[in-house]
C-alpha cells in the first residue's frame, strides 16, 4: 500500500518551511511571492498531496466549512450559483455544507441554527426575508455572512448581486419602439424579496414614464395563476408580459403554448432568466440571463476575504447580466 505523502516531505521539495505549506493550504500568503505559490502548488500536484482536514481542524480549531442557504434548491438559479461557490472554495481547500429554505423563513431560520452548530467558518445566504432583524442572531454569534441575490432592507451585510436595473432599461427600450401600450410584469409575491421588487418598479417606472398602462400579477403559480394571467392577456391593447424571473417565465410560457397564443404576434414576452431553454421557445425568447455561476465565484471569493478581515463593509457587488436577443418582442 502507498504511504501517504506528509507535508513534511511537501515542503522539502518545495524548498520551504512547513509553516509556509500551511499558510499556502490555508490561503493564507502575506507576503509570499507569486514564485513561492506557483512552486508549492507544483509539488502539491507533482505529489498528489491530500491535506487531513480533520487533523487541521483540530489543530488550529477551525471547521473549514462554510454554510450556504439558497431560497429554492430546485431552481436553476441555485443549481448554478452552488456550482461557482463550490468551483472557488474547493480550491482553497473550504467545503460547502449547502442547505435548501424551500422559501420558508421558518425553515431557513432552522438551518442557520443548524450551521451554527456544526461550526462553519461564515455562511453564503440567500434570503428569505427583506426584514435584517430575521438575522441579527448571526450579528451577535460574530459570523461572517454574505448575501446573494437579494438584500435586506436596510442593507447590513455585503452582498453579490445581478445587475437588475439597465438589462431592463435595454429591453424595455425596445418595446416602447415596437409600440408595445400595456406590460404586465408576472412576479412571485413582491413583499419579501428586494430583487422582485426592483424588477417590478424599473419595468413600472419607464413604462409608466412612455405613457404605457402597468399591470401586476404576484402569484405563487397556484391554481389562481391561469385565470389572472388570462384576464391580462384578453385585453384589446398591445401587450409585454414581463416575467420576473425563471420559474415564473417558464410557467407563463407553458400557458401560452397550451392556450396556442402566437409570439409575438399575440402577446410579446420577455424577463429573467435565459439559460438557453428559451432559444427552443417559438421564435425564441428575448431574455436577461443573470450569471448565476460568475455571481456563485464571486461570492465565494468575497467570503474568503471577509474571513480574512475583521472588517465587514456593507457593499454590493453588482455581476452584470447578459441580453438574449431573439424575437419575442
Amino acid at each position: 500500500m502507498k504511504k501517504k505523502v506528509t507535508i513534511n516531505q511537501v515542503a522539502e521539495r518545495a524548498g520551504v518551511s512547513k509553516t509556509t505549506i500551511s499558510r499556502f493550504l490555508n490561503g493564507r500568503y502575506g507576503n509570499m511571492s507569486q514564485e513561492t505559490k506557483e512552486k508549492i502548488a507544483a509539488v502539491i500536484e507533482e505529489l498528489n498531496y491530500r491535506p487531513n482536514r480533520q487533523a487541521q481542524a483540530l489543530k488550529s480549531k477551525r471547521s473549514y466549512l462554510i454554510g450556504v442557504v439558497v431560497a429554492d434548491i430546485s431552481n436553476m438559479y441555485s443549481s448554478l450559483l452552488l456550482k461557482g461557490i463550490g468551483e472557488v472554495l474547493e480550491k482553497q481547500g473550504y467545503q460547502m455544507i449547502i442547505m435548501d429554505a424551500s422559501n420558508s423563513i421558518e425553515q431557513e431560520r432552522d438551518l442557520l441554527e443548524k450551521l451554527l452548530d456544526q461550526s462553519v467558518e461564515a455562511i453564503i445566504l440567500q434570503p428569505s426575508s427583506r426584514d435584517p432583524q430575521h438575522y441579527a442572531f448571526l450579528k451577535e454569534r460574530n459570523i461572517p455572512l454574505l448575501l446573494v441575490d437579494r438584500q435586506t432592507d436596510p442593507a447590513q451585510w455585503p452582498a453579490v448581486v445581478t445587475d437588475n436595473v439597465s438589462a431592463i432599461e435595454k429591453i424595455m427600450a425596445a418595446v416602447i419602439h415596437e409600440g408595445y401600450q400595456k406590460v404586465v410584469v408576472v412576479s412571485e409575491p413582491l413583499r419579501e424579496v428586494t430583487t422582485r421588487e426592483i424588477r417590478y418598479h424599473t419595468v413600472a417606472d419607464i413604462a409608466g414614464k412612455a405613457g404605457m398602462d402597468v399591470a401586476l400579477i404576484e402569484t405563487t403559480l397556484d391554481e389562481n395563476f391561469t385565470k389572472m394571467l388570462m384576464a391580462e392577456i384578453k385585453s384589446p391593447q398591445k401587450t409585454l408580459l414581463f416575467a420576473s424571473n425563471g420559474r415564473v417565465l417558464m410557467a407563463v410560457l407553458t400557458l401560452l403554448i397550451e392556450e396556442k397564443m402566437t409570439i409575438p404576434e399575440e402577446i410579446g414576452i420577455t424577463g429573467f432568466d435565459d439559460w438557453n431553454l428559451t432559444a427552443l421557445v417559438g421564435p425564441g425568447i428575448t431574455s436577461i440571463e443573470q450569471q448565476s455561476q460568475a455571481i456563485g465565484q464571486a461570492a465565494a471569493g468575497k467570503i474568503l476575504e471577509l474571513l480574512q478581515t475583521e472588517e465587514c463593509q456593507v457593499e454590493e457587488m453588482v455581476v452584470p447580466t447578459k441580453l438574449q436577443w431573439r424575437n419575442s418582442i
